[in-house]
């Protein structure tokens, strides 16, 4: 298993149409989120545009949750979906998708051949929580939004403050354990490949 720690000093920012874009992480390493040929990217939106567009991204699957604010986000065709935080919309990147609203959402984006699931925990302060990896997923991110947080992984503790990504790839059924320092909303990515 490899264990990478990240914080905002490692994190690449752009602009867009509707605000900025922070890569969290991309995969493969060398993968570039211009040239399209990623297997999966996690990144965080800031939408300060009262409506935007999203770009148009064929063969790959998104999950949007909303950190902070409100996004109306409209699928033409489909459907329109109102998040609130943590909650998430799942969708095709080749739907023509538009959006209302000014927030801070974060976004998990995978290719055809993998499959990926997007969740929120809360833990309140000095409380412990287990987390329990099973064998359909190869890596795990935990972006910690806000608060403080010791991950405890193989007998060795991994601080996570504010805005870090806690990266475990290569991995096999596991467990580890998570310790709040004071109230934190984190966020989890598990991604693995189709069966």
């Amino acid at each position: 298993m490899n264990i990478t720690l990240l914080t905002n000093q490692d994190y690449q920012t752009s602009e867009w149409s509707g605000g900025s874009t922070t890569q969290l992480y991309i995969s493969p390493a060398n993968a570039s989120y211009a040239d399209r040929n990623f297997d999966f990217r996690i990144s965080s939106a800031k939408v300060e545009a009262p409506e935007s567009t999203f770009t148009a991204l064929p063969g790959v699957n998104r999950k949007l949750m909303v950190l902070e604010g409100e996004l109306t986000v409209n699928h033409k065709d489909k459907y329109s979906k109102t998040l609130k935080p943590f909650e998430i919309d799942t969708f095709n990147g080749d739907w023509n998708t538009s959006a209302k609203g000014i927030c801070t959402d974060f976004n998990l984006m995978t290719t055809d051949n993998l499959t990926s699931e997007l969740s929120h925990m809360s833990l309140l302060a000095n409380h412990y929580k287990t987390l329990i990896i099973n064998e359909n997923f190869h890596t795990v991110c935990l972006y910690l939004h806000s608060g403080s947080i010791y991950a405890e992984i193989n007998n060795k503790l991994y601080n996570l403050k504010k805005e870090s990504l806690l990266v475990l790839s290569n991995i096999n059924i596991f467990s580890f354990h998570l310790h709040a320092h004071k109230r934190s909303e984190l966020i989890v990515s598990k991604i693995g490949y189709k069966v």
